[in-house]
């Protein structure tokens, strides 16, 4: 019986067989954990290795998106309240699309910066459902 070389390195007899290629190989030109062979196990290496995207999605993109512009604005109303103190009566709606708005307010109109927001809201949440089911 004849001993076959590996087919890699044709220096040492060929012990193992490559689950990817099919390739006989040696004790050294094999990776045990994967049982694959050397070069088979250094392109899945380098083809797994560097992502040839940006692994996040559109909904999670669009998600941070919104978090970042409404952080952003909740920092500029609070600089604004330090500023010109809490006795103003004046409102703020922060809203970003595709998330429900944010009121802000002081004062006698409170109330109905409060209940815009929610009329928003409930406007966004109609809209949102009306294009979802229109997309079907």
């Amino acid at each position: 019986m004849q001993v076959k070389a590996c087919e890699i390195c044709n220096k040492r007899a060929a012990r193992y067989i490559c689950q990817e290629c099919g390739r006989e190989v040696c004790q050294f030109c094999f990776e045990p954990s994967t049982w694959f062979c050397l070069n088979c196990y250094n392109r899945l290496k380098r083809e797994t290795s560097a992502p040839k995207f940006f692994p996040w999605q559109f909904p999670f993109k669009l998600f941070l998106l919104g978090f970042v512009l409404m952080f952003i604005g909740m920092i500029i109303v609070m600089i604004a309240a330090v500023f010109f103190g809490a006795s103003i009566s004046a409102g703020t709606v922060i809203w970003v699309p595709p998330l429900p708005p944010i009121g802000f307010g002081v004062g006698p109109y409170a109330f109905w910066l409060i209940l815009l927001a929610v009329a928003l809201t409930i406007f966004g949440l109609v809209l949102f459902i009306m294009l979802r089911r229109r997309a079907r």
